[in-house]
Order: C-alpha cells, then structure tokens, then sequence
C-alpha cells in the first residue's frame, strides 16, 4: 500500500478532501495517514477524522505521495518547495492528480479530438473547470461601494454599451488585490470558443424578446440584455441575492419578473413551474443554469416550449447523463437540439470524481423550422 499525505486543511481541504479520497480508496492501493499542515496549533487535531501533523512529520515518517490542497499558485509552489526537502518531486502532486489519472484511464483509446487535446493538455497543467477551452485572460472587475444601500456593486456594461450598477451581497467573498477588492469577471466564462457559451453566432437574443434567465445569481446575463428585452423572468432561490437582484434591476420594474422559488416539474410553496408562472406572454428565449435541476424544470415548461419559438441554452454539465436527458426532451417537443464545443470538468460534482467524465457544458435547442447546424 502506498502511503499518503493530504497538505493543507482549509477550504480546498474541505471541499475535496473526501472526493479525492473515495478516488484513492476505490483503487486498493493507497492508504491515507492524515493531514499536514504548517500551523503548530493544529497539530494533533484532526481534520476529516483524520489526525494533522507538522510536515516536519516527514522526517521520521516518510509517505509515498503528498498532494497539495491549495488553489493559488503562489501558495502551491511555496509549499511545493518546502517538501521538496523531504521528497522527491514526482512524490509532490497537486490534488486534482488521482482525477487526472482517473481521466487518462476512462479516455485511454478515445479518438475524439477535443479529448485527446484535453488530456495532453492536462498532462503537465493543473486540472480547471475549462482548461484549454478558453485562452481568453482571466479578468476582474474592481469593488465599489453604494453608501446608500450599504451594498456591493461594480460597473457593469449592457449589450447597448451603457454602464449601469449591478449588486453583490455584503456577504461575498471578494478578492483582494493591490489594497482593493475585486471580483471575477464571470463573462469571462462567455469567452469565444468557451463550453459554456449561452449565446453564439447563430443562437442569439433578439430586440424584443421575452427572455426567462434561470439560475440568475448575480444577474450578469439578464442586465446585459435588460436593454433589448421586452420583458424578464428571473428565477433565483437563493435568499443571498434577493436585495442585490432588487437593487440592479430597481430601475427596470416594470419589465422584470423576479421569483424567488426553485423551478421544478411541480409547483408548491418552494418551488415552482415555469407553465404556471409564464402564461400570457410570448417566449423567446430561456437560459437555464440551475444546479442539475435543469431537467426536471423543462419537464415543467411543457406547454411553454411547445407553443412558442424558443431558443434554449440549458446547462448539461452539473450531473452525469443530463446531455442525453435535456437533448431527449426538448427533442420530444418538437426541437433540434446540439451541444456547446469542448469539455467541462466539473469538479463540485461528486460523480465527477467517482465516474472521471467530460461533459458538454450546454445544450441547445431550437424549432425544428429554425437554422442550427453542428
């Protein structure tokens, strides 16, 4: 058995420590003899049932394997250097290591171009959520402060090219940078030849359309088409948006819908149906990103996608099989459907790491009688 190590015991640690582990465990072959970590006053406590120890433990107990649990690589090569002391270099791995191995296994023979182009990209790189599919740089946008709300905000540009205000809670994890506070430019994620595109060259919003944004969080997608939309629904459960969302779209009351219930197949006091909530107006176009239950909403929507002519981008990522799924019921309501290009690896899922599959980021669908092409 070989014997390992996890470094670090903060969020990376919680986050996938116990992922990383049922990888280790499934295999037979690795045996986990707890945590490192260079703050003294953790030693001797445990950390996920197991017991943490000063890397000076590696002196007297040498291991196999460490992997790293630290996302900023500064933070990663500084510890890196520090083992090094004690161990080989092929000893020290980050920890997305057994999921890489978990991939080359599953994907071994592929022909598939955009896979092998992943695993030979991910082969000496650490693993991300989009690795080589987006080569745009990675943007953020800096923190203001609205005195009056007392909230968050950052200037945020419209389709139209107009700058307008869009909120944060006073809660959120900011990053800091040069004495200021900064937030990732999440439309970085909308980057040309990016697997989670919502909107592309021949699958676009329109002046006038009706627009359903689910899964809203900050309202980037909404507020950069507030402009040209006839009218909103923004579905968002999460109380923590709640007063962001009412302030960044305060001045466009008239023309946005905010529901504050999760969408589902089912309407109660929780949750919701999109054919109860959407029943008069035309619908143009639906974006759905909604934590896996995007399948179980559009099984809610039956009457809506089936009397109007919707362009849909709806997220397949968050769970095994959902591509098939989503693509086999929009297809039962009369629409063609294709998929974004390239891979996601979506890593807070815990099938991702017990199964070690690429999934397509979005699946589109449109009347049969509308142009779409793959």
């Amino acid at each position: 058995m070989k014997k390992v190590y996890f470094f670090g015991t903060g969020y990376c640690a919680e986050a996938f420590g116990a992922r990383v582990r049922k990888i280790l465990e499934g295999t037979g072959e690795f045996q986990i003899l707890g945590f490192l970590d260079n703050d003294k006053t953790k030693a001797g406590t445990l950390f996920d049932g197991y017991p943490v120890y000063h890397p000076d433990i590696l002196k007297e107990a040498p291991c196999d394997l460490v992997l790293i649990f630290l996302m900023e690589e500064e933070s990663y090569q500084t510890v890196f250097r520090q083992l090094a002391a004690y161990l080989r270099p092929e000893q020290i791995r980050e920890y997305t290591f057994p999921l890489k191995e978990l991939l080359q296994k599953n994907y071994k023979d592929t022909q598939e171009k955009e896979i092998k182009e992943l695993l030979e990209y991910i082969s000496d790189r650490k693993i991300s959520t989009f690795n080589q599919f987006i080569t745009a740089d990675y943007t953020y946008d800096e923190v203001k402060w609205d005195r009056r709300t007392e909230l968050p905000y950052i200037d945020f540009r419209t389709a139209e090219g107009r700058i307008v205000p869009m909120y944060y809670p006073r809660e959120y994890k900011f990053v800091k940078k040069n004495g200021g506070l900064y937030v990732e430019n999440l439309l970085w994620e909308q980057s040309e030849g990016s697997p989670h595109l919502y909107v592309k060259q021949d699958h676009t919003v329109a002046d006038g359309d009706c627009i359903i944004d689910a899964g809203v969080c900050e309202g980037n997608f909404a507020l950069k088409y507030v402009d040209a939309a006839s009218h909103l629904y923004l579905f968002e459960m999460d109380p923590v948006w709640q007063e962001p969302l009412a302030y960044t779209f305060r001045k466009y009351e008239s023309k946005v819908t905010i529901i504050r219930k999760a969408l589902s197949d089912k309407s109660s006091d929780r949750t919701c149906r999109i054919d109860d909530v959407v029943q008069k107006r035309k619908v143009d176009f639906i974006k759905m990103d909604i934590e896996g239950a995007e399948l179980s909403a559009i099984c809610g929507a039956e009457r809506t996608f089936r009397t109007n002519d919707i362009k849909a981008s709806v997220c397949s990522y968050h769970r095994n099989g959902d591509e098939k799924a989503i693509r086999r019921k929009l297809e039962d309501y009369g629409y063609q459907t294709e998929t974004s290009e390239g891979y996601m690896l979506f890593l807070y899922s815990d099938d991702t790491w017990e199964l070690g599959d690429l999934r397509r980021g979005i699946v589109y669908g449109r009347r049969q009688n509308q142009h779409i092409c793959r």
